[in-house]
């Protein structure tokens, strides 16, 4: 009876596969996913041979530190920020905030290529509280891969992509900011006499 049991599970795994590794991409909208089966926003830019690794740094650096991300240089040429980013949307009833979406922005130098993603995607909700206002849930920080039941498939889906969509806006800043790099702070211009 054992061996029975021990074969009809074994042919269930072969025959259907694992269903933890089987999913890593399912439904995964606009991201990307990488080797460890997480959603990812990757994007790469050529870096101007007058600006150097440190000028990005350093802009970069600033304007995290205003967002209030806490930063930290990996490395001669690689930094990586925490941070989170407001959602716009929210898949309910309603254009209030949602939640915010926590996640790591990577930067990284390889032969005068910039390469930065952002990575460690997580949802943390809102609700409102007994007066009205928007306040965080007490539920930790859910991971955008993770897959719901098919109830709330549809909405989960719709948040997936308001959240791909605060997190490409935030990806427009940082380009932003990767192209102010290197740009002089004050332009001496020559007056007339």
């Amino acid at each position: 009876m054992v061996d029975l049991v021990v074969m009809f599970v074994a042919g269930m795994a072969i025959g259907h596969g694992n269903p933890l590794k089987d999913d890593v991409g399912y439904d995964g909208g606009q991201f990307s996913v990488d080797q460890r089966g997480k959603f990812v926003v990757y994007h790469s830019e050529i870096l101007p041979t007058e600006v150097s690794f440190s000028d990005v740094q350093v802009q970069l650096n600033a304007f995290l530190i205003s967002r209030g991300n806490e930063t930290e240089l990996k490395g001669a040429t690689r930094l990586e920020s925490k941070g989170r980013v407001s959602m716009k949307k929210h898949a309910g009833i309603g254009n209030h905030v949602a939640g915010d979406i926590h996640y790591t922005l990577v930067v990284e130098d390889k032969d005068e290529e910039l390469n930065y993603w952002f990575t460690d995607l997580t949802y943390q909700p809102y609700r409102n509280d007994r007066y009205g206002k928007r306040v965080k849930a007490t539920a930790s920080p859910i991971p955008l891969e993770r897959q719901t039941s098919k109830i709330n498939e549809h909405v989960w889906k719709k948040q997936k992509t308001y959240a791909y969509e605060a997190i490409d806006e935030m990806a427009g800043q940082v380009l932003t900011q990767l192209k102010a790099a290197g740009k002089p702070k004050v332009i001496i211009t020559r007056m007339e006499e």
